[in-house]
């Protein structure tokens, strides 16, 4: 039995019954054991991000590259190139996956799909704090300062393509802040 949340009232579920097979349930079983939760948790983790991000992003299109391979392509590229290819990945992305998400740009709309991003595709950590109309946004990850630059000029262009935006920028080594209004 797997429980689903509804979109329009998450705290709402509804009682499905499913058939698979046994090959799929033995490792649902034994991967919900290693994480401590059940399988039933384990099923709902994977259909929220099948409704949150994979229904969305295979019609977009994308890949998966291992971290370490990414870092050794950013350590080949230099500092113009890399700012070139990100403020024009920054201009197109967000505002198409915005859109095609939740089918009106604003705020709200970019810092959620920033959020799914960094979820789902592994991008950095995100913790995102508001205090009246500042907001903080932390972007933690292990990629180094190339890819720190590479998501200060993503979120810098993707922010005011899809808000207007324009936020401030603390780039280091493995992590990026990000400063706005409101």
């Amino acid at each position: 039995m797997v429980l689903l949340k509804k979109e329009s009232d998450s705290r709402k579920t509804v009682l499905k019954t499913m058939r698979i097979p046994n090959y799929i349930n033995t490792l649902l079983e034994k991967d919900a054991d290693s994480k401590g939760i059940s399988v039933n948790a384990l099923i709902s983790m994977i259909m929220t991000k099948y409704a949150e991000w994979d229904r969305y992003i295979e019609r977009l299109g994308g890949i998966t590259i291992k971290p370490q391979a990414l870092k050794e392509i950013l350590e080949e590229i230099d500092e113009d190139r890399l700012a070139d290819i990100a403020k024009r990945s920054g201009s197109r992305f967000p505002k198409e996956f915005v859109l095609f998400k939740f089918k009106r740009t604003s705020l709200e709309t970019y810092l959620e799909s920033l959020k799914l991003i960094c979820k789902y595709k592994g991008y950095a950590r995100y913790e995102h704090e508001s205090e009246g109309s500042d907001n903080t946004i932390i972007l933690v990850h292990d990629l180094g300062e190339k890819w720190s630059n590479f998501l200060r000029y993503v979120v810098e262009e993707g922010m005011r393509s899809v808000s207007g935006v324009v936020p401030r920028f603390e780039v280091s080594r493995d992590s990026l802040i990000i400063r706005f209004k409101s």
